[in-house]
């Protein structure tokens, strides 16, 4: 008798330590989980983008001249900097102008003129996918192209 007491209380006690070191550990993972995401791309967090700040001011600007904006750029060297989680681009000011004059001068439409700089800037691409400022700085770009002042002139025919 005296040795089965013992045994239901050894038995008590070890459910009771299994219990409660269980419980404590529930709490202590429940700390550590992490958010849960129900689509399969989570949205990129931005710390700095240049680049949405530039474009905004050439069309504040509604004009470019592609010639003395790259004469300026070289003169002072400067750098375009996107940092996100995902991906880091620092750029010329020089190299995205020029970027930017070839894809309106190739390109026949908006679309594929972001096309033409999700190309060459593939960093970007999830910013050009959400800027909805593409088509007036395309329209700006354009009208200062060779292309552009071509299909500004008058059809003859």
């Amino acid at each position: 008798m005296k040795n089965s007491i013992q045994h239901i209380r050894f038995v008590i006690i070890a459910l009771l330590i299994m219990t409660t070191t269980i419980s404590n550990a529930q709490v202590t993972y429940e700390d550590e989980l992490e958010t849960v995401y129900l689509n399969d791309q989570k949205e990129e967090v931005v710390y700095t983008n240049d680049f949405s700040n530039y474009n905004k001011e050439i069309i504040a600007k509604n004009e470019i001249h592609f010639v003395s904006a790259i004469r300026d750029a070289k003169q002072n060297n400067d750098y375009l900097l996107f940092l996100s989680e995902r991906s880091n681009l620092e750029i010329l000011n020089v190299a995205y102008l020029k970027t930017l004059r070839k894809g309106a001068n190739r390109s026949v439409d908006v679309e594929a003129f972001a096309d033409f700089l999700r190309d060459r800037l593939p960093e970007l691409i999830q910013q050009f996918q959400k800027d909805k400022n593409l088509e007036e700085l395309y329209i700006i770009s354009r009208k200062n192209t060779f292309n552009g002042k071509i299909d500004a002139l008058p059809s003859v025919l």
